[in-house]
Formats: C-alpha cells, sequence, structure tokens
C-alpha cells in the first residue's frame, strides 16, 4: 500500500451492528494529463497552480468517465455552441447573475418559495480575484472550543457587526446565508443550459465551499479591523470537540442561533445521526469511539480514489442530482447539518440547504469540512485530487471583502497557503491505527435454525421501506497488495430514487455469509451511510418529484477488519431511517487508483 496510507494501519472493526447483481470488472481506461496540457491557468505567487505546497507538479492516472456531456466555451457567450454536442466535455461555469429565480425549498404540493437573489445582477462588474500577496498576513484557524477570551471577543464582534448591517448589503448575515440558498437551491441555471446549477452531490463541493468561508472569513475580518482574525473551525474530529462549542449555546451572543434543536446541545454528534428512527444505544465515550472509528474507515477507503472522498464529476450540461454519488466527508457533513437543526420540517436553519447560512455555527462546520480536505490532500502527498481540466478549470462568483464580484476557479484553492490561511495543529485522534470498539464477543451460529437464506438484488427496484439484505457476488475474492494498491473494491448502491423533498437516511453494512447464502441477525459492520438533506427538485410546474442518486463506498479495508478477503460473496444490508426511497440495485465494482502514477 502507499506510503500516504501508512498512518492509517488496518485496525480491527470497533463496531459491529446487531439487529431485534452479479458485479462485472471495471474498464474504463485511464487518461493521463499534464499540468501544461490541462489548460490550467498560472499565478505569478505560485510555483504551480497545481501545487499544495509541495512544490512539485503531478502528472496523476485520472480514471474518466466514457461520456462526457455538455460543451461550453467562455464565460459567457458559450451557449451558441448548443447542448448537442456532447462529445466534448467542460467545466461548470458561473451563472447569468441577472438570471437569478425565486428558489423552492418545499415541494410541488407544499411549495415553501424563497427569494433568495443577489442584490448584485450586472454579470459585466465580475473580474478575476486577485489573490491576496505572500506578504499578506496568514490567518491560523483554530479548534471552536479552545478559543482564548481575546479570540472569542473578536469572533462575536465581527458576527454582531455582520447581523447589524443592512440586510440588502452584500456583506450582511442575510446575504451571506442567500448565497448558499442560490447555489444549493438552484435559484440559477448553469448558462446555456436548462440544469440548474448545484454545488452539492459532486466533485465541487469542497472547492465551492472553501471559497465561500474564505471570502466570508476575510469580510469578517474587515468589519472589525482585523487582517489576521480566522474563523475557527468546529472540531467534531475529536473527542473533545463533538458536542456543539459552548459560545454558541449563550442566547445573548451574536453567534446563537434559536433555530438548533434544543436536545441535541449538550448532545454528542453522531455521525450517522438521523432525524426519525435515530436509536443510540451508546454511551458518550462509545460513541466518540464510533466516530473515530468510522473517520478513520473514511480516510482509508477513500485516499486511493478521490471520488470516494469529494463526489461524482459533474460537468457543464449534467445534473448533479442525476446519477450522481455525494463524497463520504459531505455525509458525514450532512449528519453534523441535521443534528444541528430543528427536527421539524422545514429543518431549520442548519437543517435545510436554503437556511443553513443564517446559523454562524454553518461557517464553523464547513470551517473543520474545508480541514478535512486539507488534511486529507497531505496524506496523499498534496497530489492534485482530479487531474481533469473540467474540474480545475470549474469556476465560481464571489462578493469579496473589497465590495467586488470576483471570479474564481477550483484549480485556485488548492493551496489554503495562496489564499492565506492555514489550520493549527492539533491531535489527529480517529488517525491512530489502535482505535478499537469495545465489543461484545459475538457468539457464531451453531446451527441453521436461527439463519434465513438470502438471495441476489433482483432486476427490479425494491422500496426501502424495511430492511433490505442482498446476496452480491465479489469481482474478485483473496486479491494481492499490489491488485489493492491498483484498484479500490466498490460497493455501488444504484438507482437512489428519492421520493420527497424530506431528510433521507439509511446505512449500509456488509457481512459474510454463512454456507453461502444465508444469514443471522447479525447486520455485520457499517460500510458507511447515505445522508441527505431536505433538498426540493421542484423548479417548475411539471418537475418530477423524484430523482435518483447513486451511492459509492469503498470497502477494500473493511473486508480485512472482517476477515472478508477470501469470501466469494457479500451480504449487504440497507437499513433505513429516515424518507420515502426506491432502491435500484446493488453490485460491487473495482475501480483503479492513482497511486500508480
Amino acid at each position: 500500500m502507499s506510503s500516504s496510507l501508512s498512518f492509517l494501519a488496518t485496525t480491527a472493526s470497533p463496531f459491529h451492528h446487531h439487529h431485534s447483481r452479479h458485479s462485472r470488472k471495471a474498464s474504463r481506461a485511464p487518461t493521463y494529463f499534464s499540468p501544461s496540457a490541462s489548460g490550467a491557468g498560472t499565478n505569478a505567487t505560485n510555483a504551480s497552480a497545481y501545487d499544495n505546497g509541495g512544490g512539485e507538479e503531478s502528472i496523476l492516472k485520472l480514471d474518466r468517465r466514457n461520456v462526457l456531456l455538455g460543451t461550453f466555451g467562455g464565460l459567457y457567450g458559450a451557449a451558441a455552441l448548443g447542448r448537442e454536442n456532447t462529445a466534448v466535455a467542460s467545466p461548470v461555469v458561473p451563472p447569468d447573475l441577472s438570471k437569478c429565480k425565486t428558489a423552492n425549498a418545499g415541494s410541488e404540493t407544499k411549495p415553501i418559495w424563497v427569494e433568495c437573489c443577489p442584490p448584485y445582477t450586472d454579470n459585466s462588474k465580475i473580474v478575476d480575484y486577485k489573490f491576496p500577496t505572500s506578504s499578506t498576513p496568514l490567518r491560523t484557524r483554530k479548534p471552536a472550543h479552545l478559543l482564548d477570551d481575546d479570540d472569542l471577543a473578536k469572533y462575536k464582534e465581527a458576527y454582531k457587526l455582520m447581523r447589524a448591517l443592512d440586510p440588502n448589503d452584500p456583506w450582511s448575515l442575510e446575504q451571506q446565508a442567500k448565497v448558499h440558498c442560490q447555489y444549493c437551491n438552484e435559484a440559477y441555471d448553469q448558462l446555456g443550459y436548462d440544469v440548474p446549477v448545484q454545488v452539492h452531490f459532486n466533485w465541487i463541493f469542497l472547492p465551492w465551499h472553501r471559497y465561500y468561508i474564505h471570502f466570508h472569513e476575510r469580510i469578517l475580518g474587515k468589519l472589525i479591523g482585523d487582517e489576521k482574525f480566522a474563523l475557527p473551525f468546529w472540531n467534531w474530529d475529536s473527542p473533545d470537540g463533538m458536542t456543539i462549542p459552548t459560545s454558541f449555546k449563550d442566547t445573548t451572543s451574536s453567534l446563537y442561533d434559536e433555530k438548533r434543536n434544543p436536545a441535541n446541545l449538550p448532545k454528542v454528534l453522531d455521525y450517522q445521526y438521523s432525524l426519525t428512527n435515530y436509536e443510540n444505544p451508546y454511551t458518550d465515550d462509545e460513541l466518540k469511539t464510533k466516530n473515530l472509528y468510522q473517520m478513520n474507515k473514511t480516510f482509508r477507503e477513500s485516499l486511493p480514489l478521490p471520488e470516494l472522498f469529494l463526489g461524482d464529476p459533474v460537468r457543464a450540461g449534467e445534473e448533479a442530482s442525476i446519477g450522481k454519488t455525494m463524497g463520504r466527508i459531505e455525509s458525514i457533513h450532512n449528519a453534523a447539518h441535521q443534528f444541528v437543526g430543528l427536527p421539524d420540517s422545514p429543518y431549520r436553519d442548519m437543517g435545510n440547504f436554503y437556511s443553513a447560512g443564517y446559523d454562524p455555527l454553518f461557517y464553523c462546520h464547513h470551517s473543520n469540512v474545508d480541514r478535512m480536505w486539507h488534511i486529507y490532500r497531505q496524506k496523499r502527498g498534496n497530489k492534485v485530487d482530479f487531474n481533469d481540466k473540467d474540474w480545475l478549470n470549474s469556476s465560481f462568483i464571489f462578493y469579496d471583502e473589497n465590495k467586488q464580484l470576483v471570479k474564481v476557479k477550483v484549480e485556485d484553492c488548492l493551496n489554503p497557503q495562496k489564499l492565506r490561511y492555514t489550520y493549527e495543529d492539533v491531535e489527529l485522534p480517529w488517525a491512530d491505527s489502535s482505535i478499537k470498539k469495545k465489543q461484545k464477543a459475538k457468539a457464531k451460529p451453531r446451527s441453521r435454525v436461527s439463519l434465513v437464506q438470502v438471495s441476489e438484488f433482483g432486476p427490479d427496484p425494491r422500496p426501502l421501506d424495511s430492511t433490505i439484505r442482498a446476496l452480491v457476488q465479489r469481482p474478485k475474492k483473496s486479491r494481492t497488495k499490489s491488485e489493492k494498491e491498483d484498484e479500490v473494491e466498490v460497493l455501488f448502491i444504484d438507482g437512489i430514487e428519492i421520493a420527497h423533498n424530506g431528510p433521507v437516511n439509511f446505512e449500509v453494512y456488509v457481512a459474510v455469509p454463512y454456507g453461502g447464502d444465508f444469514v443471522g441477525p447479525d447486520l455485520g459492520e457499517s460500510a458507511g451511510s447515505f445522508v441527505k438533506l431536505p433538498h426540493s427538485h421542484i423548479r417548475k410546474k411539471g418537475d418530477a418529484e423524484k430523482k435518483k442518486y447513486s451511492m459509492k463506498l469503498g470497502i477494500s479495508s473493511l473486508l480485512e477488519d472482517i476477515d472478508a478477503e477470501g469470501a466469494e460473496k457479500l451480504v449487504v444490508s440497507l437499513v433505513p431511517k429516515d424518507g420515502e426511497v426506491n432502491i435500484g440495485g446493488i453490485h460491487i465494482d473495482l475501480i483503479k487508483t492513482d497511486w500508480t502514477a
């Protein structure tokens, strides 16, 4: 295994869950891109637009899609190229600001119409962002629960001033929150396409939010006249930081938001939290350990394959919610959103995309999401996540701390130093290879009396109204170390059809069958969760109420944890928690990694 993975040695599974179609080998040919060939721009302040502090450019193997949708040229005026030319891929670009629509945060039958369009609409005012120079003070983001009195006072003062601004001021908290609504509740169409702009469920989730909180942070600093002001991060990947920080619970503070779930204010965040059917049989310490192990697995499984961490590609003309898979870190991020927001519809503030930005904890939360990406890239040796010009050249529009509309590209945000911020070094307890869960010894069944036979999923979609257990063929058993380094074993949950705009949550477990096709009551090892916030897809009358997603979970390390390397088939269990869901199918594939580049 790559040396980048050595910090996460295979661990024994700490959490085993107890509960009272034939696959094919991936054959996608890798494509190679060099930085010079990618069409990426350069910047005089950086040795390389692709460099994340390592000082060297990387040429990585890329597992491209066979079908690339859309054709797009420049920022404006590219629509004339036409939608019918689908042979050429193209990056997502900013929308026409003058064509913002009323967003629907509800459904067709029960719409929640939200006016979240910005006070600026003039596309001619957009300029390329001038990045801070190397002489600009470096902002150091610190854990929110460890802020000293001086830093906390500045933090509160910054939000006090932001809240006091005219609601139409782009710097105001009102307008800052609406930015998230615009790009997450589909207030804009992609330029030249009848397809919404959506920054979730795909590979631009992390870069877009990195820029979002970058400019939010700089505006807060400008308001208090402090060039070194830095957003703290909600350190939910550390046991001491897994509860909502105390500073956000003071009802007299500018950091307070009344639209939080009061029941969860003192509780430990569960990375698999669900709004309904939520059961927590663990003590606080056990839950913290479970979270740490889940984060450990998230990194171990996704380090060899960035799409498992960041999400699937989305290109101009593609809709992010059709057949796309969100990265594993986004699912954990969604659970934290639901944990904080109100538990009843419309799940304000943090519990819904359109309203999440009204809570200052949202930006603190995303500071840690961004930190997870920063750590992920470090563990990969600062390699480019996707050496694909359509990712690197994807671009966004923001309103900066100098009251200017600016355009930015993904390629320019890979190195936080270029944005002049960093993170305070803190311990990473989830990276400890000794993480183990205190689990009860599991007795093996003595006979088939307590077992039931399980079959394959079948060719037809099935409603997830109760636990689904399916026998799934593996592409190959007993793979060698070199084979694992070359290809990741990935579990696919296909055709996840969401029946309404409410929250959706189901858990995925993997086990080895007994006697080839029998299972007991033990669901096995958790492979991950599908967690989706309430999100309407209804943009106009007649739009379908249902949209289909997919889910990809790396299971190479998981199979080592449960000693399943020699199994020809696995039992995959889907356990519903929230929402009305149909499942189209389940299969396992092998996907090439980029470690061999």
